[in-house]
Order: C-alpha cells, then structure tokens, then sequence
C-alpha cells in the first residue's frame, strides 16, 4: 500500500510519456499537486532582502500612479519626463497595435517636430547596439521586459532590468544595446529629445 504523496518513477515516466493505458486518477493529480507543494516548500529559498524593498517599492509607485491619473492625448501627448505615468501611457496608446508580421522592430511615430520624436514602439528580441550625442533617448515601458547593457563613455558598464512601468533615459554618450527578456514583444513609450548642436 503505498503512502500519501509516495508516486513510483515508473508512474511519473507513464504520465510524462504520454501512455494512454495509465491516465492519471484525480486522486493521483491530487497527490502529485500535493508533492509538489510539499517539495516546493521544503526546499523554498528565502528571496534576498532588496527584492522585498523593491517589490514593495513598485507597488508604492503603482498606487501612486492609479491616484494621479490623467488623461493623454495621442495628438499631443506631453514629454515623458523624469517620472511618466505608466497607467497613463498605457491608456493612451491602448489601441494602438504592430502589424502582425513585423520582423524585430517596429515604430508607430506619435510626435515629430523640432523638439522630438516620440513613437510607440515594439521590439520581439533586440535592440543593436547603438550611443546619442545629440538626443536623450527615453523609454518606459508598457508591456514585457527586456535587459539594457549601458556603457558610459569612460568605459564602465551596468546591467539594468526593466518590466511593466520601467522607465530609463539614456544619458549622452552612453553606448546601449537591449535585450528582450519577455516571451512577448516589448511595447514601449520611445522618445528622442533633441539637443541644441
């Protein structure tokens, strides 16, 4: 007689395998979902200190920005800023979509005069390498996450992460490439503020 949550090999390979013969029970489900809890559980890892201060710290942001809440034009959408409104932004550009079968980058322009360009943008895998020495370029983030290595011109390098509501601006100089690191496409907010030359 076997024991709560004791699943033989020979069972798990059977379901893994796919062999119609021997279908898993509700009862076996139950006792693998159960397993597996208890596995989980006894070999959880305690998360670093700083990911509870940072999680805490974008739900903070988040409640914020549902507070402060205003409506953006698409036709005359202001500048991002040192801290955009996720929401807002994410409202504003709601329906706008890529064509279906862009291949890595696609840009859906917003705004071009003398001051910027802004655009929504999407990127499936990268951004190439690419360094501004006459525009601060900004993105926020609206849907999926991607990794930017960024060079400063003294040669020293850093690894930022963005997710949903991620902001960053490019400072001059900085040589940057993105890396995608969500399943979907990013969808951000790109703007490209001109400098005087």
């Amino acid at each position: 007689m076997s024991k709560k949550n004791d699943i033989s090999l020979d069972k798990i390979r059977d379901w893994l395998t796919g062999n119609p013969e021997t279908p898993p029970s509700e009862e076996d489900i139950l006792q693998s979902e159960e397993a597996l809890l208890q596995f989980a559980k006894a070999h959880a890892l305690a998360p670093p200190a700083s990911l509870r201060d940072k999680i805490l710290e974008k739900i903070s942001t988040l409640h914020q920005q549902k507070r402060q809440r205003r409506s953006i034009s698409p036709g005359a959408p202001p500048m991002l800023g040192d801290s955009p409104n996720w929401l807002d932004w994410a409202g504003a550009v709601a329906g706008i979509e890529p064509p279906p079968d862009f291949e890595n980058l696609h840009l859906h322009p917003l705004v071009s005069d003398e001051r910027r360009e802004l655009f929504v943008a999407w990127v499936k895998e990268y951004v190439e390498e690419e360094v501004h020495y006459d525009l601060l370029e900004s993105f926020l983030i609206l849907e999926g996450s991607c990794e930017c290595t960024i060079t400063d011109e003294s040669g020293n390098c850093r690894i930022v992460r963005l997710g949903q509501g991620g902001f960053i601006t490019m400072q001059l100089g900085e040589t940057h490439h993105i890396r995608i690191t969500s399943p979907q496409p990013v969808k951000a907010i790109l703007e490209w503020e001109k400098l005087a030359a």
